[in-house]
Order: structure tokens, then sequence, then C-alpha cells
């Protein structure tokens, strides 16, 4: 649609299910969870990934959700000629404040699409809703809710973070 002129490319909207949702502006806060997000997972995942921020995924066939991050394989430049899809990517996530239903919705998305982990960081209320293990039927198979004083690990690494230092 943005390319037929319907949509600018600064609306803030995302295709869900067949529909247009607005997407809420960010409040520094959300935004300063993300920067430093993005640069704890760009740390992690080193070379081999690199870190995308509410940029789309390919979740045919009626969806183009953007990630507030997402740790995809390999480089930006193997994407030049299309999206990644779930299963080009290593870890999904959406931060809310505000957002939860939405947010809660894009799993059965994230799942349909094959990826493989979505994390929905729940600010409001201090805690780490983890989701794995795509089925075919558009769910996720595992689903844990952490919150402080747990860990969680990172999908494909040898690694584990404190739910707090991203609740908090």
């Amino acid at each position: 649609m943005t390319e037929d002129g319907i949509l600018s490319e600064d609306e803030a909207v995302e295709l869900l299910d067949g529909e247009l949702v607005l997407v809420s502006p960010q409040d520094p806060s959300h935004a300063a969870h993300l920067a430093e997000l993005h640069q704890r997972l760009a740390d992690a995942y080193g070379r081999n990934s690199h870190v995308r921020d509410q940029l789309p995924l390919d979740a045919k066939p009626h969806s183009l959700p953007e990630p507030d991050l997402a740790v995809v394989k390999g480089q930006p430049r193997d994407y030049r000629d299309r999206h990644p899809t779930g299963r080009d990517v290593r870890l999904v996530i959406e931060v809310a404040r505000s957002s939860q239903a939405i947010d809660r919705k894009k799993a059965s998305i994230y799942a349909s699409a094959q990826a493989p982990v979505y994390w929905l960081i729940d600010l409001a209320l201090q805690r780490l809703e983890v989701f794995a293990e795509p089925s075919d039927q558009g769910k996720y198979l595992q689903q844990r809710v952490l919150v402080s004083g747990q860990d969680v690990d990172l999908p494909e690494l040898d690694l584990r973070w404190p739910v707090a230092d991203l609740v908090g």
C-alpha cells in the first residue's frame, strides 16, 4: 500500500491478520528499553546475526508485523530483496506498557510464521512472557511467565539473563 501511495512511509500502522492496526507512539521509557536491549542483543549474538528495530517480518499471507526487536540470522544486506520470515529469526521481542492485548495477539502471528521464540516484555506487570516451539496450527506449544528473580535463556546461546534486567 505504501508503493501504491495509499499509506505514507511514516504511517504508524502494522498489518496484522489482514487488518491495519494503529501503533502507539513510544514514550521515553519504551524507547530507552529498546535502545538498551538492542545493544545487549547485538553484543550477545555477535556477527552471525543482526538486530532489527521495528522493521517488517514477513508473516504471510495476511500479516506484516513490525516487532520492536528481532534477532535475525545473517547480515542486513541478506534481506535487500525480501523481508525476513519467521524461519530467519532467532528471537522476536515486543516491549509493552499498554499494548499487551495487541502484542499477545501477535503471538499467533509469530507462531504461524514459525518464529522459534517470542518474548513479550510486559513493563506494566514487570514480567517476561516467553513463547517457544511454534506449531503448524499457529500456536506456541510452550508458554512461560518469568518475573524478577528468575533468569531467561537466550535462544541458541549458552547465556542467561536476569529477567529483572529486562523488565526494570
